[in-house]
């Protein structure tokens, strides 16, 4: 092990797009502060870096590997980067993606390709490196989908179709998986409050504030919008011993959007 910051006895996981400043920071801090060796892999540098700089400040286990995790070679490395610097790797969160809000008629196939490459593609390599490395006893996928692969509004029919698969094929690795004793499952977020949230919403909107406002009244059954730092809480719940007996499920956070058959009006 090459990493100063492990902590003696604890687990390691992996989690993709982990330095992001929604769900997926969120997601390597409540494992970090869980007692977890954290790596997290992302494309974005600076933030990669400055996130698990912060941790290790801390006390707590995180490092970093600078990827692109659409490369095929990607998620090999991560599981050897990981092997390197914690000596195992336990549990896998495929949390990275991308989003798209356009009308079919309007989407390239090069923008198909790429959300299908990011959401889906690498989340399988991903899980296939993350199984051969772990160990005989088992261990856990917790695959980040989205409510869009359970219902869904207007402009998101191949972001949904990347979440739809996610949902199947947390379902089928779970089956494949189980014999090994790796448990997998799957978390559908609603409508987190995040920099890429936001910024996907101004593509309908001029007035961000306003549509979270009415979005939150509106479509949801409850009054608060889900954070990142609940989805990561329910992340932990997933690699945690209370989960052993827990594997091919899916659970939405999402405030009741996803079992609305009509927008809240009292």
């Amino acid at each position: 092990m090459t990493n100063p910051g492990a902590a003696p006895h604890s687990k390691t996981v992996i989690v993709t797009g982990g330095a992001g400043g929604g769900i997926g920071g969120a997601i390597a801090a409540v494992m970090a502060e869980a007692g977890w060796n954290v790596v997290i892999v992302d494309l974005d540098i600076e933030a990669g870096q400055s996130l698990s700089g912060r941790l290790r400040r801390k006390g707590l286990a995180a490092a970093f590997l600078g990827a692109d995790i659409v490369n095929a070679d990607c998620a090999e490395k991560a599981v050897s980067f990981a092997m390197d610097s914690y000596g195992a790797v336990d549990a896998l969160v495929n949390n990275a993606g991308v989003g798209m809000v356009q009308d079919i008629t309007g989407v390239s196939d090069e923008d198909y390709r790429r959300i299908f490459d990011v959401n889906v593609d690498a989340a399988y390599r991903f899980s296939r490196a993350a199984v051969r490395a772990m160990p005989g006893s088992g261990g856990s996928i917790v695959n980040i989908g989205s409510v869009h692969a359970l219902a869904n509004i207007t402009g998101y029919t191949v972001y949904a179709a990347t979440k739809g698969a996610i949902d199947a094929f947390t379902r089928a690795l779970a089956a494949d998986c189980g014999p090994r004793g790796i448990r997998v499952n799957c978390i559908h977020p609603g409508l987190v409050p995040s920099p890429q949230n936001r910024e996907l919403i101004q593509r309908l909107t001029s007035d961000v504030d306003a549509w979270l406002e009415s979005y939150t009244y509106k479509r949801q059954l409850l009054a608060n919008l889900p954070t990142g730092r609940q989805v990561g809480e329910l992340v932990k719940f997933f690699l945690s011993d209370a989960a052993v007996a827990i594997t091919g499920q899916s659970i939405a956070i999402d405030g009741g959007t996803s079992v609305m058959l009509y927008e809240r009006c009292l």
